[in-house]
């Protein structure tokens, strides 16, 4: 295990006036996932188990996908979840980490890919968030539809 993945990485800092972000989270028990929003209020997050027992290699095995709308109360984030499917999805995909710079020219930290993420809305690039809020999946504590009632 490429213990130099362990954290939260994001493109949100790469290209800072996109109307989409995307952050991948490898946590080092080898799960993770990637959070996807939109400013119109949309996210999705692709949970998956990951290792890179090789270096450069990355195998990412997605097997659920939730979907749903994000607000903003109090400064707190809020996420309302629509639908919570399993999925079955397996991505090889090389990578590299090396020192870079975002467009401002500040110094971070890249994870590059060797192609994108596209099945799951995100690119080949990110930075390291060095004060990630958390190591926490957004969408975990986030409330499901309820079952439908009768009428």
């Amino acid at each position: 295990m490429d213990e130099r993945l362990i954290g939260l990485w994001s493109d949100r800092m790469l290209y800072p006036s996109d109307v989409e972000s995307a952050e991948l989270a490898f946590r080092g028990d080898g799960s993770g996932w990637l959070y996807w929003s939109s400013w119109s209020t949309e996210f999705t997050v692709s949970r998956y188990t990951w290792a890179a027992f090789t270096p450069g290699a990355l195998v990412l095995k997605f097997h659920r996908t939730v979907n749903g709308t994000w607000s903003i109360e109090d400064g707190i984030t809020r996420h309302d979840v629509e639908s919570d499917k399993k999925e079955e999805a397996v991505i090889e995909v090389g990578y590299g980490i090396t020192p870079g710079a975002d467009p401002f020219g500040n110094p971070v930290t890249l994870l590059s890919l060797d192609r994108p993420l596209d099945d799951h809305l995100a690119g080949s690039r990110f930075a390291w968030a060095e004060k990630p809020e958390s190591l926490s999946d957004p969408s975990a504590d986030a409330p499901r539809p309820g079952p439908t009632s009768p009428h």
